[in-house]
């Protein structure tokens, strides 16, 4: 199975619809930072799987991975969608679509049978066959080196595939999950009948407790006639209806109790609204009262009076003010045909000049009296705002004495009404005393009676303490045959931790033996890519028993990843990706994807990366490489082997107007012509 086209609209930084048509024997995809090669990766995983799984982290400020899958950017595609094409050995075809609207057009099972074996595929199989087939710039020591040895085990493990035959570990699990929860049933099962003999227990020894408290029953019953009605023939149901009037009797001892505080409080109520003081200061208050708000009409009065003249005092400078424009007006225009402008009267000049000095005279000569009348409001206001203040106050002491006597006689109205209710005496009102002999004598009928009821009980305790010690032994038996389940249930889930722990380390023995495919492999790859000039060559060690760990080591036990530098590191991770793509059984999809497989890595490693490619497209290998650097990209395209029946093709990206990436050329490389180089040799022997 490989692949056989890619076309996608609205995704990530492809706004319009692009169709990546991959060559069968391999496909070079060239272009710089930003122009989405990464994003062909992408969108393979994306449609096979409905994720990208190379970030590390998919949720930072408030937004996840998948506010970023589809187009962000400016103007709006046609559609959202991804799809991926596969074509058989057999020429036939499957694609599969992915979009933002329905999802994707075929379900996980389909996929999967489409491009691994049956019976023999990992967990999580799609997520495998992305994370081996699609060697990322980002994964490469991070998939490797960096992963912890548990981390690189597994990843390893999950490459070969399921143990093919009968999944034991499967079966061990349900063994072992079969045992807790029956482990778990008798547990509880054992607790609750703990819990029932527990209480039987308690009982027993309460009605022990009060078999000895046994005395005369005659004189019990006696009392008990005399307290309560009768409850019936039988015992049993006479000392349950005396129970009962037990607890009634006892609430009403309580609410006689909270009567008795009553009368006190009323009692010593009624005595202060009665003495000589309360009337007294009552008297006292209404006079005070009186006086206050005749002071209070006297200041109203004052005040009104005083705003009375203020008002004239204004209305009289008003006047002034108007006459004095008047004088200055005349004297501005002067007489007119020998009359006054004013009023028009015959005057002359020397007339005229001596009204206008005596009216300016008479001017000057006024005083305004409105700052007096204003001082004089103030005070009056402030006189009268007083004499308000201590009619309140008087008021206030008035209302206090008359609450005070509207409080007594609410109170013993209700007091009044409660004896009634009770059937008491209203004259126990007016006498406390007599009302606390009352509940005095109560209490003691009351434990006359709790006594009686005791003396009774314990004649029927005798018979139950019997019955009571006959149940716990049951109980006890019961017990006893919870526990011995218990602990047999206990040897059981023992048992099949044993059996899941020696299946699992089985299963780990079958392991080590594949893996022992993967080493030379491993080597031979790690010897092409050349990490280093003088470790040629690295080996791997497995370690644990039920927990695996996978060690890589080269030179004299050394671990590549702390010694290596960073080209090394990302040379030997390649090697050990490359190893585990093409130690898959369980995989029948023959593509391997790089999205940038050189950075970090110097020419010489680099070519001979391109040379390994070059091997494994020989071999039956479907190749799709990424790079940046066009020379590269040429180089790929002349030692990646392009037949007739497998030929290569090359896609050049670029960003295009709008911001979006865009496939903007594509090449097929031709097959290289068969013979070329022997026919030359012929020529030149023939010249």
């Amino acid at each position: 199975m490989r692949l056989d086209y890619l076309e996608l609209c609205g995704f990530r930084g492809f706004r319009e619809r692009q169709r990546v048509d991959f060559g069968p024997g391999f496909t070079v995809i060239c272009g710089r930072n930003g122009v989405g090669k990464s994003t062909l990766c992408d969108a393979v995983e994306f449609a096979l799987t409905g994720q990208i799984d190379k970030y590390l982290v998919d949720k930072a400020a408030k937004e996840s991975l998948d506010d970023y899958v589809w187009w962000r950017g400016e103007g709006q595609p046609e559609a959202h969608f991804v799809t991926v094409g596969f074509r058989a050995d057999d020429g036939s075809a499957f694609a599969v679509t992915r979009s933002r609207e329905t999802g994707a057009d075929r379900d996980a099972a389909r996929i999967e049978a489409m491009l691994c074996v049956p019976g023999a595929k990992p967990e999580r199989a799609l997520q495998q066959v992305c994370r081996t087939s699609i060697i990322r710039d980002e994964w490469i020591a991070a998939l490797s080196l960096d992963l912890t040895e548990t981390q690189r085990f597994e990843l390893v493990r999950a490459a070969l595939g399921a143990i093919e035959g009968p999944d034991y570990a499967a079966k061990a699990r349900e063994v072992l999950s079969a045992a807790e929860g029956t482990h778990n049933a008798a547990a509880h099962a054992y607790e609750e009948a703990r819990a029932r003999l527990t209480a039987a227990l308690t009982d027993l020894e309460e009605t022990r407790d009060v078999a000895l408290k046994a005395g005369d029953i005659a004189a019990a019953l006696s009392s008990l006639d005399g307290l309560t009605a009768a409850g019936g023939q039988d015992l049993g149901s006479r000392v349950s209806a005396a129970r009962q009037a037990l607890a009634g009797r006892r609430l009403g001892l309580g609410e006689m109790g909270r009567v008795a505080d009553e009368v006190r409080a009323v009692t010593a109520l009624r005595d202060t609204v009665a003495g000589p003081d309360f009337r007294a200061g009552r008297d006292a208050a209404a006079v005070a009262a009186a006086e206050a708000e005749a002071a209070v009409r006297e200041a109203r009065h004052a005040l009104e009076a005083a705003e009375a003249r203020l008002r004239r005092e204004q209305e009289t400078d008003a006047l002034a003010a108007s006459l004095a424009i008047l004088v200055d007006h005349g004297s501005r225009v002067g007489l007119h045909d020998d009359r006054c402008p004013l009023c028009r009267a015959p005057q002359g000049a020397s007339e005229f000049e001596t009204g206008l000095a005596a009216a300016r005279e008479r001017l000057a000569a006024r005083h305004s009296g409105v700052p007096e009348a204003r001082a004089e409001l103030a005070a009056a206001r402030t006189r009268h705002e007083a004499a308000a203040e201590i009619l309140r106050e008087t008021e206030a002491a008035v209302l206090r004495f008359a609450s005070a006597e509207a409080e007594l006689s609410a109170r013993e109205e209700a007091l009044s009404a409660e004896l009634v209710r009770r059937s008491l005496d209203g004259k126990l009102a007016h006498d406390a005393g007599a009302l606390d002999a009352a509940v005095q004598a109560e209490r003691s009928r009351l434990i006359d009676l709790e006594r009686s009821i005791l003396t009774l009980e314990a004649s029927q305790a005798v018979e139950r303490v019997t019955d009571l010690e006959a149940h716990v032994e049951a109980l006890r038996v019961e017990a006893d045959a919870a526990g011995d389940r218990l602990a047999r249930v206990r040897t059981a889930v023992t048992t099949a931790r044993t059996l899941d722990r020696t299946v699992r380390r089985t299963n780990a023995e079958i392991i080590d033996e594949r893996l022992a495919v993967i080493s030379p492999l491993l080597n031979e790859l790690y010897q092409r890519l050349r990490p280093h000039s003088e470790w040629r060559t690295i080996d791997y060690g497995i370690r644990g028993d039920v927990k695996r760990f996978l060690s890589l080591r080269v030179g004299n036990g050394l671990n590549p990843q702390f010694v290596f530098s960073s080209g090394q590191r990302r040379a030997a991770g390649l090697a050990f990706l490359l190893s585990v793509h093409l130690s898959r059984p369980w995989c029948t999809w023959r593509t391997l994807m790089l999205d940038d497989p050189v950075q970090h890595i110097d020419d010489f490693r680099a070519l001979h990366l391109v040379e390994v490619l070059s091997a494994l497209q020989r071999s039956g290998r479907q190749i799709v490489c990424a790079v940046e650097d066009p020379s590269l990209a040429e180089l790929l395209c002349r030692r990646l082997i392009s037949e007739p029946m497998a030929p290569g093709r090359r896609h050049d990206l670029d960003l295009v107007s709008g911001g979006g990436a865009s496939v903007t050329r594509s090449t097929d490389i031709a097959p290289a012509m068969a013979g070329v180089l022997g026919r030359t040799r012929d020529l030149s022997a023939a010249g």
